[in-house]
């Protein structure tokens, strides 16, 4: 069968090198020289989406921010996994929060801005808020903190549209993974706690306590007629489980199923995408994450990062090192969560240093 993977990064080149052990050939759609470019079975230039969606059997995204008109394409030929609702929904923020809220899913109170100063003055309201851009964004972009200890320069808010959300003093971050096949069956990852920096992923840890997770990402998952490996993240508050936001594809913090799990969330969503078996995903051992961010692994990194026990170390290869921007992560496996929180430490020691905002800033 042939794969279509819309985008040519880091997620398409895991999904591809996963896949390699299924019976499939691999296409991407993007700007050449992407990871998933590098290690594909062909690739096709983005105003070639029409020969790239009529040489595939079955196409989805890496990306959600990513060009309509070859996901309609794709989605009016019967080959678009997720579907194309759920894909629209997240190029909108307001539509995303409204689309949960409406439905009951346990949210903190946010609200709809038509331009900066209607965003500023119910931020004043709210008294502490985080207002982020309706519309592109990702890894903390697009995202304004008002009001609190140190807040961001108000000057800097863009023209455009905004949702302006209550500040959470969260206890901590976490995600889920969840699945759903064409038949309705659904099937989870472990939990994980995540820790951000400047609203990236510094690191994670599996598992974590549920806190009612699994049950909110089912119905969402049946809300959304879902196909494929959604991702939800939450905010931990006081024992309860707020959604935060949804990514309809696979995920950063579900990195951790390479090594810990007996399916990666690769291979899991492959396998969903073109009608193979699919096991209830089992975690073998505490796993976890820390993202190389604006490094690197090169020199004497590697070498230092894999004298640790249980560590694999995974370069993206992309040509441009610059702040804020994942040039590759480092797994980690452990026999206790106690165990893995030290090797987790020493591994962001090793990348970081004693300041890790050097590298995650603006």
């Amino acid at each position: 069968m042939n794969v279509g993977i819309v985008g040519t990064g880091q997620l398409g080149w895991m999904m591809i090198n996963e896949g390699r052990r299924l019976p499939h050939r691999y296409f991407v759609l993007g700007e050449p020289g992407g990871p998933a470019s590098r290690v594909a079975d062909g690739a096709f230039a983005p105003e070639a989406y029409r020969r790239f969606v009529d040489k595939c059997d079955v196409v989805t995204p890496e990306f959600e921010h990513t060009d309509l008109r070859t996901l309609r394409y794709a989605s009016r030929q019967g080959k678009l996994v997720p579907p194309m609702g759920a894909l629209t929904l997240k190029l909108d923020r307001g539509q995303e929060k409204t689309f949960l809220r409406d439905r009951g899913f346990p949210l903190g109170e946010f609200h709809l801005a038509r331009s900066p100063e209607e965003a500023r003055r119910l931020a004043r309201n709210l008294g502490r808020a985080v207002v982020k851009a309706s519309r592109g964004g990702y890894d903390g972009k697009g995202q304004y903190y008002l009001g609190g200890p140190r807040p961001s320069p108000e000057e800097k808010l863009p023209a455009g549209e905004f949702v302006v959300e209550e500040y959470i003093d969260f206890d901590a971050e976490a995600s889920l993974l969840g699945s759903r096949d064409r038949e309705g069956r659904k099937l989870f990852h472990s939990p994980s706690f995540n820790v951000n920096r400047a609203g990236i992923l510094l690191s994670n840890e599996a598992p974590c306590e549920d806190l009612g997770m699994r049950r909110i990402v089912s119905r969402l998952l049946d809300e959304l007629d879902y196909v494929g490996v959604l991702a939800v993240e939450f905010f931990l508050v006081g024992g309860r489980a707020l959604v935060n936001e949804f990514a309809p594809r696979v995920h950063n913090s579900g990195h951790h199923t390479l090594h810990g799990s007996s399916i990666s969330q690769f291979e899991h969503h492959l396998r969903i995408a073109t009608g193979l078996p699919v096991p209830a995903p089992v975690l073998f051992r505490p796993s976890g994450i820390v993202n190389a961010v604006g490094r690197e692994l090169e020199g004497k990194l590697p070498a230092e990062l894999l004298s640790l026990p249980e560590t694999h170390t995974y370069s993206y290869g992309k040509a441009e090192v610059r702040r804020r921007r994942k040039m590759g992560h480092v797994n980690l496996t452990a026999p206790s969560r106690k165990v893995l929180r030290e090797r987790t430490r020493r591994v962001v020691r090793i990348l970081y240093g004693k300041d890790p905002s050097r590298f995650f800033g603006a």
